[in-house]
Formats: structure tokens, C-alpha cells, sequence
């Protein structure tokens, strides 16, 4: 049930980050913070179920999707900076807005000045 239940979040969270970033895409700033509201509540659900749900949503740095593993890596930064700062850094290799914002976000990390987006 435990497992039904953090998987079923994970899918959530994969969604929300896709739709977020269509949002970003499209310039609908209103849909884009819906979606990231939606997010950060996924990833306080997902750090509820404990060690399982840290290791669900490290498991989404290596997803197929350059979206969702970026957006992995930009809410696990904060307990696992190697292996996130590495997948930022193949995200930032992406071409258009998707790479400039995992680019910003590595710059604001190794400037001091990166925010955890669910503070």
C-alpha cells in the first residue's frame, strides 16, 4: 500500500513537472505557479513517506525526461548536491528555456544565492 501510494505520487510529480514546464513554454505564468504549487505539495508528500520517498525522487534524476529530471534535481538539491548538480548539468545542455533554467539554477547554486523551490 506504502508503495501504491509513493508511486502514485512520483507519477504526480513527473505530470506536474511536464505541465509546469509547458506552462513556462507557453508563457502562462498563472498555470505555471498552479503547477509548482502543485509541486511543492507533491514533494512534501513524497519526503513524508521517508527513505523510500528520498530514494523515489533520486531515482527521477535519471528519468528519459530532461523536464523531469531536472525538476528532480532542482527539489533534491537540498539533501543529495552531487548527484543533482550532475543531473542539472545535463539538463542545462538542453537546448532552449529548459536548459537556461537549469543553467540559472547551477549559477545561483555556486553563487550562494539558490532558493529550494518548496521554502
Amino acid at each position: 500500500m506504502l508503495e501504491d501510494r509513493l508511486a502514485r505520487l512520483l507519477r504526480r510529480f513527473c505530470a506536474a513537472a511536464t505541465a509546469h514546464h509547458e506552462a513556462l513554454e507557453a508563457m502562462d505564468e498563472g498555470r505555471a505557479n498552479s503547477h509548482a504549487r502543485v509541486l511543492a505539495g507533491l514533494y512534501e508528500a513524497v519526503l513524508r513517506e521517508g527513505a523510500a520517498g528520498r530514494a523515489g525522487l533520486l531515482a527521477l534524476l535519471d528519468h528519459d525526461c530532461p523536464v523531469v529530471s531536472g525538476m528532480a534535481a532542482v527539489y533534491a538539491l537540498k539533501f543529495e548536491e552531487e548527484l543533482c548538480l550532475a543531473a542539472l548539468r545535463r539538463v542545462a545542455a538542453e537546448p532552449g528555456l529548459l536548459g537556461f533554467r537549469a543553467s540559472v539554477a547551477l549559477e545561483r547554486w555556486e553563487a550562494g544565492t539558490w532558493e529550494h523551490p518548496g521554502a
